[in-house]
This record gives C-alpha cells, sequence and structure tokens, in this order.
C-alpha cells in the first residue's frame, strides 16, 4: 500500500522493538461533497516553513497506524519509506512529524535472531543496520551496527554518525575484503571516517586474523575507495638477498593523471649499491589508440670494491607497444611493438622463462596506408633484431615500400558473357627501399651505425593469368622481373707485395704495421643495377580421384585425392660477361683465383650465376574416411575423417645445369590422430653421393652406395594437449571468442580452479644423416617439453613448465607454480628447481587490489642462489 503523506487520527504510541498492532476505530469516514463548492476557486495556500517539502511514500505489508495528536505514523511489517534519493526498508518504521526523523528497526524472534534488518539507501549509496535514526530535515542520521560496502572492502561499526554532506563516522569499527558473516581477517579501528568515492581515514589499526590479533599496529589507516583512476603511493616490497644484501623492491609512486593516461616511478635498491629504477607510462584513447611505455636501468654490483673480483655492470632496457583502433583511420594502420636493451638486463633483472631463455629481441614500427584514387599502397617501417648472446643488432631504418594491387589491362570495362582468356593477364609491382646497418650493441647510437649502413631500391614485377585445358588442366603462366639499386659495389685486389704502415697510437707514440701479401677488398662508391631475376614460367596442375566404397560396416567408403603438377622455368645465367656482374681475382701467392660478384654483401643480395632452364614435379596426396553410425542423427548418421591431412612431394630437373642437374626429393606430410595428436613430418632425399667430410659430390649415390636416394634430413614433430571433460566444456562454451581464443593461446597464463587437469607434450626429432672423417654417423636432435595444471582439489592449484635434454639427459629448466586458494587470501608459491636461473618466490596476500600490500612475501633469484 503506497500513501500520499497525511494526518487524520490516530492513537498515540511509542516506538520499540515491539511497537503496538491493535487497530484504532475507524475515525476516517469521508464526508459528502460540498454542492455549493466554488471549482473555479484557484487560491494557492501557503506552504508553512518548516513542512516537508519533498513527496514522501511509504507502504507496510501488515498495517499502518496514524497518529495525528502526536503527528507520527506507524509502519508494520515489511515497511518501506521513501522521500527524493532516500529510501529505508525495514521490519517496522515511524515517521514522527514533529521530529522530522525516521526510525527503523528489525524484529527480534524468540531465539535472539534479527529478521527484516533496515537497509538505509541515500545517493546510491547503501547501508545496512540493526537500528536507524534519520532526520530528513537535517539529512544527518545514526546507524547501529552498521554494513556498508565501500570500494572492494566491507565497513562494519557499532555506531556511525552521518552528516548532511553523506560523510560518516565510527567508533569500534572494523575493515574487511572478506565477503563472509564471519570474515577471516580484519582491520580493527577505534575510530573511522568516511569520505564518499574518496577513502576512508581510521586511527590506529590492528589486524586480526581468525579472530587471533597480530602484533601489527599501524598509527593510522587509509584505504582508497575512489573510482578509476587515482594517485598513491606504492608501498615496496623488502626481504634479504644474499648476493645483493637487505633491498626494497617496487617502491614508488603512481600518477593516475586521467581515465587516458597514468605513470608509474618505481625503483629498487640494495644495500651493497645496486639499484634499479622503472618509468611505465599506460595510455588509451577510445576509439583512437591505446598502448604502454616502459623503462628501466638499474646497475647491479657483484663483490667487494677493494678486491679483484668487483665488479659493476649497468643494464637498461626500454618497451613499448601501441595499436590503433580499426575505426580510426579505416584506410591506414600504425603499430608499435618494441623490446629493446642491454644484452645482460635479461640475466640480471629477470626470472621468467620467457626473459631468461630468451637470447633474441625484436622490435619493428610499422604504419601503412592506401593511396587514395590509386591502387597503390605505401609502408614505412623500422626493424631492429638483437642477439644478446653475440651481442649484435640488425637495424633496419627505415624500410619504404610501395604496393600495387593486381591490376588487368585487358579486361573490358563492362564485361558480357565469359572472360577471354587476355582479361586474365594480370600485373603486379612492387618497390621497396631500404637502409641497413649491423654492429654491436654498444656501437648502435654512434657514428659507426652510419658507416656500416648499406643502402639499396628493389624493383619487382610480375605479370601472369591462367585458363584452363581440356576442362581438367588448369595452366598458369607467369612472368617475374626484378632489379636492384646499389650505390656502391665490392672490387677485390691482390696485393703481392708486404709493405710496412705507420700507426699512431691513443698515446701519441708511432709504431710500425707490417702488411704481408694479402687479398684486399675494396668499397667503390657509386650508382650500379642489378638485374636479379628475370623468370618465366608455365605451371600445369590437374586433380585425379580415386574411391573404394563399402556397401556394408561402418566404413562406407575411402577417398584418394591426388594433385599432381608440373613446372617449366627459365631464367639466364647472370653470371656472364654480357652481365659484367662477376669478376675473377688472384687469392693466393701461388696463383690460385676465385670467383666473387661485384654486389657481395648488398643488401638485397647478389644476381645468381648460371642458367636455370627446369621442369619441376609436385604431387599432393590427401586421403579421407567416411564412417556411419545408426546412434548418429546428424548427416543422416555419415561422418568424414581424415585419415591423411596431406603428403607432399617435390623435386625438379635443371636441363642447363653443367653437373647435379636433379634436385633433392622433398616431402612433407600431416595427420592428425584421434582428434587429439598432431603429427608432422618433414625431409628430403638426395640422389647425390657425399665425400669422407659430408659435401654434396657430382657423383649418384647409385655409383657409391648402389642406392637409387640417399637420405639427407628428417624431421618429425608431435604435439597434443589432454584435458578432463570439464575443461573441454568449459573452453566451449563459456566466455566470448576473444577471451576463448586468448585463453586456448595462453592457458598457462590464467587459473582455473574448475579445471581438474591439463597436460600439452610436444616432442621434436631431427636426424641428419653424414660423414666425417669417412666415418657414415647420423646427428640426432630432439627435444620434450610438456606443461599443464592439476587441481588437486578444488583450492589447490599445481602448474608446472618443463622439458627433457636428451643431450645432457637430464630435465630442462623447469617451473612450478602452486596456488592454494583462501578465499579472500591466497597462497602463491612459484620456483625454477633445476638449471643455471634457479629462483623461489613465495607470496601470502590479500585477493583484493585495495589492499595489494597486505601480504607476507619471501624470494630467492639466481643471483643469490648461484
Amino acid at each position: 500500500m503506497t500513501l500520499l503523506l497525511c494526518f487524520c487520527a490516530s492513537r498515540p504510541g511509542a516506538f520499540a522493538q515491539n511497537l503496538p498492532n491493535a487497530a484504532l476505530p475507524d475515525s476516517l469516514a469521508l464526508p459528502q461533497p460540498d454542492s455549493l463548492k466554488n471549482t473555479a476557486d484557484t487560491v494557492q495556500l501557503k506552504i508553512a516553513e518548516g513542512a516537508i517539502k519533498d513527496k514522501v511514500t511509504y507502504s507496510a505489508r501488515d498495517s499502518i497506524v496514524y497518529d495525528v495528536t502526536n503527528q507520527k505514523i506507524y509502519l508494520y511489517s515489511k515497511a518501506k519509506i521513501k522521500q527524493a534519493d532516500m529510501a529505508v526498508s525495514a521490519a517496522d518504521i515511524v515517521l514522527d512529524y514533529t521530529q522530522k526523523t525516521i526510525k527503523a528497526a528489525a524484529r527480534t524472534d524468540s531465539l535472539g535472531n534479527l529478521s527484516d534488518i533496515p537497509v538505509f539507501t541515500e545517493g546510491g549509496r547503501e547501508f545496512q543496520s540493526d537500528q536507524i535514526v534519520y532526520n530528513f530535515d537535517t539529512r544527518k542520521g545514526r546507524l547501529t551496527h552498521l554494513v556498508t560496502q565501500e570500494g572492494d572492502g566491507y565497513l562494519r561499526g557499532e555506531v556511525v554518525k552521518k552528516n548532511e554532506n553523506n560523510e560518516m563516522f565510527g567508533r569500534n569499527a572494523f575493515y574487511t575484503t572478506c565477503n563472509l558473516e564471519h570474515p577471516h581477517f580484519k582491520i580493527n579501528v577505534n575510530r573511522v571516517k568516511i569520505i564518499p568515492d574518496k577513502l576512508i581515514v581510521s586511527g590506529p589499526a590492528q589486524l586480526i586474523l581468525e579472530d587471533v590479533p597480530t602484533p601489527l599496529f599501524l598509527p593510522f589507516g587509509i584505504f582508497p575507495i575512489a573510482k578509476g583512476q587515482r594517485s598513491g603511493v606504492l608501498l615496496p616490497a623488502y626481504g634479504y638477498s644474499p648476493n645483493r644484501g637487505f633491498y626494497f623492491q617496487g617502491g614508488g609512486y603512481y600518477f593516475g593523471f586521467n581515465d587516458f593516461v597514468d605513470l608509474a616511478l618505481t625503483g629498487d635498491i640494495y644495500t651493497n649499491g645496486s639499484w634499479r629504477v622503472n618509468a611505465s607510462s599506460g595510455y588509451r584513447k577510445r576509439y583512437k589508440f591505446n598502448g604502454n611505455v616502459s623503462i628501466d636501468y638499474g646497475i647491479n654490483k657483484d663483490g667487494d670494491r677493494i678486491t679483484t673480483n668487483y665488479t659493476e655492470r649497468s643494464n637498461f632496457f626500454v618497451r613499448w607497444l601501441h595499436t590503433q583502433d580499426a575505426k580510426a583511420r579505416p584506410n591506414s594502420t600504425f603499430s608499435a611493438n618494441v623490446s629493446f636493451g642491454s644484452s645482460g638486463y635479461n640475466r640480471e633483472f629477470e626470472v621468467r622463462n620467457a626473459s631468461v631463455l630468451t637470447n633474441t629481441l625484436s622490435s619493428s614500427i610499422n604504419y601503412n596506408a592506401g593511396i587514395a584514387g590509386t591502387p597503390l599502397r605505401m609502408a614505412i617501417n623500422a626493424r631492429l633484431d638483437q642477439n644478446t648472446n653475440t651481442q649484435l643488432v640488425n637495424l633496419t631504418l627505415p624500410s619504404f615500400r610501395v604496393d600495387m594491387s593486381r591490376q588487368f589491362p585487358f579486361a573490358r570495362k563492362v564485361q558480357t558473357g565469359g572472360a577471354r582468356w587476355y582479361e586474365k593477364i594480370g600485373i603486379t609491382y612492387s618497390m621497396r627501399a631500404e637502409a641497413r646497418s649491423t654492429v654491436t650493441d654498444s656501437l648502435l647510437f654512434t657514428q659507426t651505425a652510419l658507416k656500416n649502413a648499406k643502402y639499396g631500391i628493389e624493383h619487382t614485377a610480375a605479370t601472369s593469368t591462367n585458363f584452363n585445358l581440356f576442362k581438367y588442366i588448369n595452366i598458369s603462366p607467369a612472368i617475374n622481373y626484378a632489379e636492384a639499386w646499389y650505390f656502391s659495389t665490392t672490387q677485390k685486389q691482390w696485393i703481392p707485395d708486404t709493405t710496412y704502415q705507420t700507426i699512431t697510437l691513443p698515446n701519441g707514440e708511432t709504431t710500425i704495421d707490417t702488411l704481408l701479401p694479402r687479398l684486399e677488398v675494396l668499397t667503390n662508391n657509386g650508382f650500379r643495377r642489378a638485374v636479379k631475376q628475370l623468370n618465366s614460367s608455365v605451371n600445369l596442375t590437374t586433380k585425379l580421384f580415386g574411391f573404394l566404397n563399402f556397401k556394408n560396416g561402418k566404413i562406407r567408403a575411402i577417398r584418394h585425392e591426388v594433385t599432381p603438377s608440373v613446372s617449366l622455368n627459365y631464367q639466364p645465367d647472370f653470371g656472364t660477361d654480357f652481365w659484367n656482374y662477376y669478376r675473377y681475382v688472384q687469392n693466393n701467392a701461388k696463383g690460385d683465383s676465385t670467383r666473387y660478384s661485384v654486389f657481395e654483401g648488398a643488401i638485397f643480395g647478389a644476381p645468381s650465376g648460371g642458367a636455370v632452364g627446369s621442369v619441376g614435379f609436385n604431387l599432393n596426396n590427401t586421403l579421407q574416411m567416411k564412417t556411419f553410425s545408426a546412434k548418429d542423427t546428424t548427416n543422416n548418421g555419415e561422418k568424414k575423417i581424415n585419415l591423411l591431412d596431406r603428403l607432399n612431394f617435390s623435386t625438379s630437373y635443371n636441363f642447363l645445369a653443367d653437373s647435379m642437374r636433379w634436385a633433392p626429393v622433398n616431402f612433407s606430410g600431416g595427420l592428425t590422430l584421434a582428434r587429439k595428436v598432431q603429427v608432422n613430418l618433414s625431409g628430403s632425399l638426395d640422389p647425390y653421393a657425399i665425400d669422407n667430410n659430408g659435401r654434396s659430390i657430382a657423383q649418384s649415390q647409385w655409383q657409391q652406395q648402389k642406392q637409387l636416394l640417399r637420405p639427407a634430413n628428417f624431421n618429425l614433430t608431435v604435439a597434443t594437449q589432454f584435458s578432463s571433460k570439464e575443461l573441454e566444456t568449459l573452453t566451449a562454451k563459456s566466455g566470448t571468442e576473444q577471451e576463448k581464443e586468448e585463453v586456448q593461446n595462453n592457458p598457462d597464463a590464467f587459473m582455473n580452479f574448475n579445471i581438474p587437469w591439463r597436460i600439452s607434450l610436444d616432442y621434436t626429432l631431427s636426424l641428419r644423416p653424414t660423414r666425417r672423417n669417412g666415418q657414415d654417423t647420423t646427428l640426432v636432435t630432439q627435444s620434450l617439453n610438456f606443461s599443464g595444471e592439476v587441481n588437486l582439489t578444488p583450492k589447490w592449484r599445481v602448474a608446472f613448465n618443463s622439458g627433457y635434454d636428451f643431450a645432457f639427459k637430464k630435465l630442462a629448466r623447469t617451473t612450478l607454480d602452486i596456488t592454494r586458494d583462501l578465499h579472500c587470501w591466497e597462497m602463491l608459491l612459484t620456483l625454477a628447481p633445476t638449471g643455471a636461473y634457479r629462483y623461489y618466490v613465495f607470496t601470502i596476500r590479500v585477493k583484493s587490489a585495495l589492499l595489494q600490500d597486505l601480504k607476507l612475501t619471501r624470494r630467492r633469484f639466481w643471483q643469490d642462489l648461484n
């Protein structure tokens, strides 16, 4: 029942836990309508000062009692009252018009249990309390045994007062992020103040675990509850390292500028003098772009300064990830993925497998866009590849590329009927200009990098078409052309005399350097073009099918599909004098000579020497089986199964080669066993023999060993993943497509206590028969990697990542992640017990990010254990 506030008749009564419930005599009989009433009277009554300005609505399930004398209204059972943005629901409510207060209380049964506990809502915030007294004029209130959710946590207070600004002041309270009625932990405070959507401030605080007081005291407590980005201090982790001494790690300050950009400045410091600083920033503009950038710099010190084994090494690392939203500029994209640093950074400061065991780093910045009104598209990119073992850096800066989409110059503008054969002739073109340099990482930002740079421009063009012959044979002729423009060439010359050179040392002294007869390599600057490819080819392809049908049984048919193809290729010999790309030079005092290209070491390579007039053969096979099951009601009970996904053979014969005209027979294949095991194999069979040192010679294998083909190499990979049925169901039905793909691609990055178990296996085998010092031998390389997770109980999870090193006959680097779900807490143990980079990190912490610094951590890294 909902009524507009009015006062008619009532019986006085007092508000308590047991309110009067007797019905009053009916004095609410309505008077007869006045026939003399002037309906045109528009006189407005003046509202008395202090009267209720906002409409008040209320209801109760049992009864409503009006006390006109004392101006009170009693609401019994499931009572509700609402005024503006304020609402109260409780077992019983008293509305006192004289005092302008609302009093709400719960009911207590014979066992002392409370029911219909009052709930107070104002301004979108909700509070639960045993008793509520609220003044709807001053908007102040008093709540007993308050329970409210603030941010990720819950605040409970014995007596809490509320002012007109919605700020709350309480005493004998505690704060927790545990959502149980009897929480696992809490932070006791004597006095507390709540500033809505900002923070909770308290006096002295003490941590209570399972009702057991701990010696952990704080002089005051500050619990941020503001939504969105907010700035604040990042408390460091502390500990002791046998190698570096006592330390603070990860301490600093976080700047939450706004919802679009932030910045975290953190650092590590050790008592032996080692330190590291980090600046990390994330940025995002909706429908435009997003990314993050991180810069690390640190100095690691080992040993004692007064000893000879003291070392001091500085390292840095830069990460930048940028992605442009597809809606920002539909015709262009810009992206960046940069990971660059000093060669020793990962060994000094990282502990994860992915970082410690990685010795190659790649960075790229890419921009591409279509040129409006043309079939052209341009791309500009920079790339840096770094090897942390050799400390070599390959820099491509910049690379500019223009590509033309396939054009059909002979196609009619208005098509009538089928396309003629010449209308299918298509032309493509691309141009690439690059500058590359290879230096050590210490010389990357010096003049040496510019001096070592190589420049070039490459043009490629192709024209091709295809048509059918006799309906079943597809013919695809093509012509390919490529040329490179270089700005320097190589010249080699033999210096037969011994010469002497005076060298000035850095200290000013001079010395004589003796140069014996030698082969000198000179660089001649100047423009020179090189035709790299002038190739014509014709490819003929068809398909053949073989069927084996069965009338009865579960197997209904087997289909064998064969795709043979024959190709003819021709390319002239760029090593002839006509092209002038190759020369001969004396290479020793005996007068022996060697052949070299003037484009040796060029950025796009040198034109190939030797003519090519070859015929190529390719044979691809697939094998399928069709089965029938009466229990399967889909597709009439028929199901197709791939027995062989692919099995491919290829070779070629070069008519214009002076020797060794047959190319090796290459093969590759793949199949899936029981829809679980992926098997892939590849290899090659060589028709030519090898000498005593394993080099191919112009003698057939039949002449040497009476074998048609010689096994040259063989590769096998087997990969599988097994899991419980619960995982299969979860993977198929839970989350968005993007989330499911992310979990599938990175299963070890997610914890799910609902998965009983999962294991992944990856085995690789490589065989290369060869000959050393006249002895036949086979080089064997094999590896086994396995990873997975097992949930021992609904609360215990163990994840692992390891492998087996067949060369050393022992386990490879192994990592274990052990997690225990403690409801509002969690325990994590991450360790690598074997290998050179051993470490462990043990942590017990509160799950909520609000109290992320409430944790206990013990850690030891490989620097401390070795």
